[in-house]
C-alpha cells in the first residue's frame, strides 16, 4: 500500500478543510492532529480525561475500603 502525500486535511469533528499544519480548527475550535492515510486529521489523546478517570477510580476504591472494609 502506497503512502499518499496530502496538502490539506479535514477536521474529524466538523469536516472543514484545514491546512496541513493547522493545529486548531478555525470553525469548531477543537485541537486536531496529524493527517491519517484518508486525509482526515487524527483526534489528539485527551490525557486529562484519562488522569481524571484514574483519580476518580482510586477515590471510589478508597471510599469502598473506608466505608465497608476497615475495622
Amino acid at each position: 500500500m502506497e503512502k499518499r502525500k496530502f496538502s490539506i486535511k479535514k477536521c474529524p469533528y466538523c469536516s472543514v478543510v484545514l491546512g496541513l499544519h493547522d493545529e486548531i480548527c478555525f470553525s469548531c475550535k477543537h485541537k486536531v492532529g496529524k493527517v491519517n492515510q484518508h486525509g482526515i486529521a487524527e483526534k489528539p489523546v485527551d490525557w486529562m480525561s484519562y488522569a481524571l478517570c484514574i483519580i476518580s477510580l482510586a477515590a471510589f476504591v478508597f471510599f469502598i475500603w473506608w466505608a465497608f472494609l476497615r475495622q
